[in-house]
């Protein structure tokens, strides 16, 4: 019996490693500047302790186009991980890299939470180089305890003056950190702008909520 039994563990084991290496892509979206493709990437995993449920990675990725001028070498770069599958986007241009996403959890008892990440990334490295968050949730008045809700990325834009994050949220009381700013009204999206976002100051940014 001892020896059946360890027989099981070590297949449960084996099984469990095998599929841990071998993710699958559920989502990619690509953003190409001077020859160089980026790709932001969500793979689907399993996390078998303390038993088997999937996961996701999201990653960014960067490769040369096939003929074109780029000369970085490849590179990958694990951002984060997030329970339920998330939202993604990526803009790329002369001035750097941007990524959006979006981690997802859920709780008990009060449904789906998630927050969303805006990311500046060193296009040549891919090493961090900012990081925004917006976050969103239910409560009586600002201030008050709050149920978590949720804010998703739809949309990421580059303009000549800022950066424009675009989602829809679940929520009354929407948040950015580590700004501090925050909007209290009931609806169904926002757009944060980030003035200047790849200068060496730091500037607040505008939320607006709908």
């Amino acid at each position: 019996m001892r020896v059946l039994a360890m027989s099981v563990v070590i297949i449960v084991a084996l099984w469990g490693s095998s599929v841990r290496a071998q993710p699958s892509i559920v989502q990619e979206v690509h953003a190409v500047w001077a020859g160089c493709d980026y790709a932001l990437r969500v793979e689907q995993d399993l996390q078998p302790i303390p038993s088997p449920r999937p996961f996701y990675r999201i990653s960014v990725r960067s490769t040369a186009v096939p003929g074109g001028s780029c000369v970085l070498a490849a590179r990958s770069i694990e951002l984060a991980t997030s329970p339920l599958e998330p939202r993604i986007a990526i803009a790329v241009d002369a001035r750097g890299l941007v990524v959006a996403y979006t981690e997802k959890h859920s709780v008990r008892g009060v449904g789906t939470y998630a927050v969303t990440c805006l990311q500046r990334l060193d296009p040549h490295s891919l090493a961090s180089l900012r990081w925004e968050w917006v976050s969103a949730g239910w409560t009586s008045t600002p201030g008050a305890a709050a149920v978590p809700g949720f804010a998703e990325v739809s949309r990421l834009l580059l303009y000549p003056s800022h950066v424009e994050l675009t989602g829809t949220r679940g929520g009354n009381l929407v948040s950015l950190t580590p700004s501090g700013d925050y909007r209290f009204e009931d609806g169904t999206g926002f757009v944060a702008l980030y003035p200047d976002f790849f200068g060496a100051e730091r500037k607040p940014p505008y939320l607006f909520v709908y």
